[in-house]
């Protein structure tokens, strides 16, 4: 059986070694090439086969980089696993010279900005009421909802510049602080406050067709003293839940933000003070530990091979069909709890038992 040749960008990340560890468990066999800026995060990866350093996406080189990589290497496939790659690939999508399975480029401009999200998607679906930061804004929502307010960054991930606020003083320093840092306010929008659970919702589309979600809610965020949020992108902690409430919310998301969907979409919510979910970002790419969550249903929890999101993904770009009749929502069991931190491998909890997976 010949095997597929993947392009990785961002191959250094967490989040593209998970999708590699778990692409590494398909029925088929894939020659991995990887990039990355920074040299050192690529020799982590020990899922490639071939390694190079990147120019920066910003680099006017970066597509005939890519393209010369395509030829050398004779490439399959390319997952652009950072948003930031994902969108200038969505952007050259015609220059590209191997399949892709991304969102359109319309699709992804909105979704990197999340008050361009809110603007795409309120009074559609359940959302907190969010502004661009300005003193009237703030001051407008704080008499709607009162203190305290959630402030962040309109694009990035990891809770960039996110902090909950108590007062219109401390909105203020905050900005001003980060006005120091060369970060102008435009970049801030601020949020009704939302103290209930924090979830995630992956799924994988094609087509407009849904092929398989899951929900998680996260319970532990790595080293959260470091940031003055709290939220510091990745848990340590998190077991899967089912609420159907999510599931339509979600799906519903997907489908007002693109009629036709196809690939990944990962989704942020948070519940408000009656328990009601409201979505607060919509990302068009994986989630750091898809993937690990993927190696896992295959690896601990015993499920064949159409539960393996990533290769399902490679499949369907690569032969523009899917595999496998689609699983629907709620594909992993449960109440599996998985746990893990830095150095410390990846251990799940499933019916109280420990089972350590790597």
């Amino acid at each position: 059986m010949k095997e597929i040749r993947i392009l990785a960008t961002g191959a250094g990340s967490v989040g593209c070694i998970n999708f590699l560890r778990s692409l590494s468990c398909s029925p088929e066999k894939f020659y991995i090439v990887g990039i990355d800026t920074n040299e050192f995060y690529l020799i982590l990866n020990s899922y490639l086969n071939k390694r190079y350093k990147a120019p920066k996406r910003e680099d006017p080189s970066f597509i005939d980089f890519i393209n010369h990589l395509c030829s050398e290497e004779r490439v399959d496939f390319i997952h652009p696993n950072p948003e930031p790659e994902l969108e200038i690939l969505s952007q050259n999508i015609e220059k590209i010279k191997a399949k892709t399975l991304i969102a359109r480029k319309e699709v992804v401009k909105i979704s990197r900005d999340k008050y361009l999200t809110y603007e795409k998607l309120k009074g559609k679906i359940n959302m907190p009421t969010t502004r661009l930061y300005s003193e009237e804004n703030l001051e407008e929502l704080a008499r709607e909802h009162g203190f305290p307010l959630w402030i962040r960054a309109r694009k990035g991930a990891g809770g960039r510049l996110s902090l909950p606020i108590y007062s219109l003083e401390e909105a203020r320093k905050w900005v001003e602080l980060w006005n120091l840092k060369k970060i102008d306010k435009e970049e801030f929008m601020i949020q009704e406050f939302l103290p209930g659970k924090d979830v995630a919702w992956d799924s994988l589309w094609f087509k407009g067709k849904l092929y398989a979600s899951f929900t998680r809610e996260r319970l532990f965020y790595i080293y959260p003293q470091l940031s003055p949020s709290g939220i510091t992108g990745t848990p340590t902690v998190a077991r899967t839940i089912k609420d159907e409430k999510v599931n339509e919310l979600c799906i519903r998301a997907v489908k007002n933000m693109d009629s036709n969907p196809s690939g990944f979409y990962c989704i942020d919510i948070k519940y408000d003070r009656e328990n009601a979910p409201k979505i607060t970002e919509v990302n068009v790419k994986v989630h750091t530990t898809l993937g690990l969550w993927c190696h896992l249903s295959l690896k601990a929890l015993n499920l064949d091979w159409s539960y393996n999101l990533p290769y399902i993904y490679v499949k369907a770009g690569l032969e523009d069909n899917l595999p496998n009749e689609p699983l629907g929502t709620d594909i992993l069991p449960e109440d599996v709890t998985l746990i893990r931190h830095l150095d410390s491998g990846v251990v799940i909890l499933k019916n109280r038992e420990v089972i350590r997976i790597m």
